[in-house]
């Protein structure tokens, strides 16, 4: 897919358009900041950003807040956000498939993304939610209709306009993200295995990760520990509870009583069941409650008496406020009580379920107790009475950890199941096949890089990376380093060559990539990586200050220019 056309309007009180920028269909498409002497755009300044930003909103970024706060000073821009909401700004990104180009009636893709709070999204007319919306450009983008990898996991490697996607070149999420994870993608991205096969794969993985983080949090509880300490417990426990009974054998008993000591030991039997079920709901109930604790934590207690004065200050200069600080303190906690409330909703039926089964187990050892052997002889029924006290004891204890044993068995035979099924689906990967694969790739990554830096880097995929413990995909080199002044050329590089190959191996992607603040880039890498997309059978996108590239081509950029600003015309023209 490509980009044909980015359209920005206000929908109120009348349809205006603010920009319609058309892309062009191969090659370089610059976004020029005209203004001299200008720190690098951070959406308080002309905008040249923000319409890279959009289009990223368009396929799929999750907030509009990206338009006007600045991640580094945390702060907003006021004035931009209530422009887009006050004039229900949208957006409409215009796709085309590359077999489509020359074809006057070529089939669009048109996408709708609202650019203010609770703001729709639409595709082709039809409105989606989030997931949804996500889950159709995820098969308009890469025709991929399994689970994983998701559209945001892979949009950033198209699309690279933060910190973290501008400045790495495979590890390009932001956040931690597992090594299964980044497997997965490349695997897809690559074309290695199959989408289903791929999907799976990651879906195992992501149970496993879950698996792993539940036996971690069973270890911390007091009644639970680790395997290894509730078996050496167990091993204890039972060699007492065997002299114990081994003792009691000793004793004459009367035929008479067996009746007693065989309902008390069916009582024991189901006390120990009933034992289990509350171990269980316990632990559920601390941990919902640990939870509302938590949330309750999060409840602003400000004191907004002084802050009362500055709002009335602020009401002076502004005009009439519509939220009060006690309101936005309001809304914030009731956001919390919300959540909180619903969390209770959980609670309520544990707590229910929870004192009827102890009113359940209570019953039934007032019943067990009632049950005595009194006509047996005084000396006999008081050995009797004291050996049964202890093995009562002994046999709540052990009941209460097999119960452990068996919760951390379960997760146990869980982790070992998930991870016999991802081996042997990771048999259906042939190694060698992935070998050829990134041979393909590397035939174009290693001839950019040596256009840019005259050094031959090439990508690895590591076969043997979990073995190993390493990170599954790397950059080696035949020489030198790259540095950081040199980390951007080769993410240029990088990009450029997945173009081209997705394009060869007959891969569905985006057929265009985007990249901000190329300024940080060498004149003399600037110039190589405009020459590069001359030849592109793609969209190279790049907003940029034309006092930088003016020094490469002027006639250049004023061919690739798709949109100029400045000062005087900035990208809302407010």
């Amino acid at each position: 897919m490509l980009i044909e056309r980015l359209i920005v309007r206000k929908t109120k009180p009348i349809y205006e358009v603010i920009r319609n920028i058309p892309f062009k269909l191969k090659g370089l498409s610059l976004i020029v900041d005209s203004t001299s002497n200008t720190a690098q755009d951070s959406g308080n300044n002309v905008g040249k950003t923000t319409a890279i930003k959009i289009i990223d909103l368009c396929l799929g970024g999750k907030s509009v807040k990206t338009l006007y706060f600045d991640d580094d000073t945390k702060s907003e821009n006021v004035e931009i956000k209530k422009f887009l909401n006050d004039n229900k700004v949208e957006a409409e990104l215009v796709l085309v498939d590359e077999k489509d180009i020359g074809n006057k009636k070529r089939e669009k893709i048109i996408i709708i993304r609202q650019l203010y709070n609770r703001g729709k999204r639409i595709i082709n007319g039809e409105e989606y939610t989030q997931d949804e919306f996500w889950n159709k450009l995820k098969i308009i983008l890469f025709d991929l209709k399994e689970p994983y990898p998701t559209l945001r996991q892979l949009i950033p490697k198209f699309i690279r306009i933060n910190d973290t996607t501008e400045e790495n070149m495979i590890k390009y999420l932001p956040g931690a993200v597992s090594k299964e994870t980044y497997d997965t993608i490349y695997l897809f991205l690559f074309n290695f295995a199959n989408n289903k096969l791929l999907s799976e794969k990651d879906k195992l993985t992501t149970k496993l990760a879950e698996c792993q983080k539940k036996i971690k949090l069973y270890e911390k509880d007091d009644n639970i520990s680790s395997l290894d300490s509730l078996k050496q417990r167990k091993q204890l426990v039972d060699n007492e509870l065997n002299d114990l009974m081994s003792r009691r054998k000793n004793l004459d008993y009367i035929e008479t009583y067996k009746k007693e000591l065989q309902e008390k030991s069916k009582l024991k039997n189901n006390i120990n069941e009933l034992e289990e079920q509350i171990q269980l709901l316990e632990f559920d109930v601390n941990l919902i409650n640990k939870n509302i604790q938590k949330l309750k934590k999060e409840k602003s207690n400000i004191d907004v008496s002084q802050i009362t004065n500055i709002y009335n200050e602020s009401e002076a200069y502004i005009g009439e406020l519509h939220k009060t600080f006690q309101d936005v303190v309001r809304f914030h906690n009731a956001m919390i009580e919300n959540r909180i409330n619903f969390i209770k909703m959980q609670l309520e039926p544990k707590e229910k379920e929870l004192k009827e089964i102890l009113k359940k187990r209570d019953e039934l050892l007032n019943e067990k107790k009632n049950i005595t052997i009194d006509l047996l002889d005084e000396g006999l029924l008081e050995d009797l009475n004291i050996l049964n006290s202890k093995i009562e004891k002994l046999d709540l204890e052990e009941g209460e950890i097999n119960q452990s044993i068996k919760i951390l068995d379960g997760v146990e035979d869980e982790k070992e199941d998930l991870i016999d099924k991802i081996k042997k689906l990771e048999k259906n990967f042939d190694p060698k096949n992935n070998n050829k694969k990134i041979s393909v790739f590397n035939s174009y990554f290693s001839d950019y890089c040596q256009e840019l830096y005259n050094e031959k880097y090439f990508l690895v995929y590591n076969n043997n990376w979990k073995q190993e413990k390493k990170f599954p995909v790397y950059l080696d080199h035949f020489k030198g380093n790259v540095g950081t002044g040199m980390k951007k050329g080769v993410i240029v590089a990088f990009d450029l060559a997945y173009m081209k190959y997705s394009k060869v191996m007959n891969i569905k992607s985006p057929q265009f990539v985007i990249h901000d603040k190329l300024e940080n880039t060498h004149i003399n890498q600037l110039r190589t990586i405009f020459d590069l997309c001359k030849d592109i059978d793609g969209q190279y996108i790049v907003p940029i200050l034309r006092e930088r590239v003016d020094k490469v081509d002027s006639k250049l950029i004023n061919q690739a220019k798709v949109l100029e600003l400045s000062k005087n015309n900035k990208f809302f023209k407010i």
